[in-house]
């Protein structure tokens, strides 16, 4: 490779109209800021000191100082006006995704990837596929504990047992296998009824309310015995836990809307 400082520039026959000629288009393409710097560095690189580089450039030698600087420092962003929000010599970073979330819709829990348009949903109705793909993406550090356990309505010290199961013993690990949770999960409607009814009184009168809870309300109420866990199978398949937040408020506006036409 040639060494570029014994260009001797004194012996190469320059041409003034096709300097002009390229300058302009040159001006036009890049700016008269970056050319003005292209040249100044480059006259430097040549061994011109700086009050001449100032001189021919017509600019103060300070300035000459500053450019040769910046580029020694900062390469060929520092060519550009530095007011510019994005460069157009260097590569630009890919965007960061979003975060992934989840939400509710009916009777599915919906994974947003945080790409448009790529949304992943997941039926309640299988409970074993919603916590096979959540509890994968939770021990991938791709969803956190607590979002896990507020989606499918488990304690957040019950979510991180069963991600560690499922990472020790796979997907079967998951499944449950204790005897009578089919005949536990099968209620008749009476039941069904005072599990929504319930559900919704504590919603209204305290603002929260579980599985835990409604299950002793219950059995002190009605004498009914029903499984904590039968309670929350119930709830996620009929999209509840999703009214949480939205039912006081409804209520709030009935009674406002109420108020004012009578």
């Amino acid at each position: 490779m040639q060494d570029l400082r014994l260009i001797d520039c004194r012996t190469l026959p320059f041409s003034p109209q096709l300097s002009k000629d390229r300058m302009e288009r040159a001006v036009e393409l890049f700016g008269a800021g970056v050319i003005q710097r292209v040249l100044c560095f480059a006259l430097y690189l040549l061994g011109l000191n700086r009050r001449l580089i100032g001189q021919s450039l017509e600019i103060p030698s300070e300035t000459v100082k500053s450019i040769v600087k910046a580029l020694k420092r900062d390469g060929l962003g520092a060519l550009e006006d530095r007011r510019q929000r994005l460069s157009t010599f260097l590569p630009q970073a890919a965007p960061r995704p979003r975060p992934i979330t989840l939400k509710r819709e009916g009777q599915h829990i919906v994974v947003d990837l945080g790409v448009e348009g790529k949304q992943l949903y997941l039926s309640t109705e299988d409970p074993l596929q919603v916590k096979t793909v959540l509890l994968s993406l939770l021990n991938d550090g791709l969803l956190s504990n607590h979002q896990i356990a507020d989606a499918i309505n488990f304690t957040s010290a019950y979510t991180a047992t069963l991600a560690r199961r499922l990472a020790d013993e796979g997907v079967l690990a998951l499944a449950d296998q204790r005897q009578g949770q089919k005949q536990d999960y099968r209620m008749p409607p009476s039941r069904k009824a005072e599990v929504v009814q319930q559900f919704t009184v504590d919603i209204i009168a305290r603002g929260k309310t579980s599985g835990d809870a409604i299950s002793a309300e219950l059995q002190e109420r009605c004498h009914i015995t029903i499984p904590a866990r039968t309670v929350r199978h119930h709830l996620a398949r009929m999209g509840l836990p999703a009214i949480k937040r939205s039912l006081p408020q409804l209520l709030a506006a009935v009674k406002k809307t109420s108020k004012k036409s009578s």
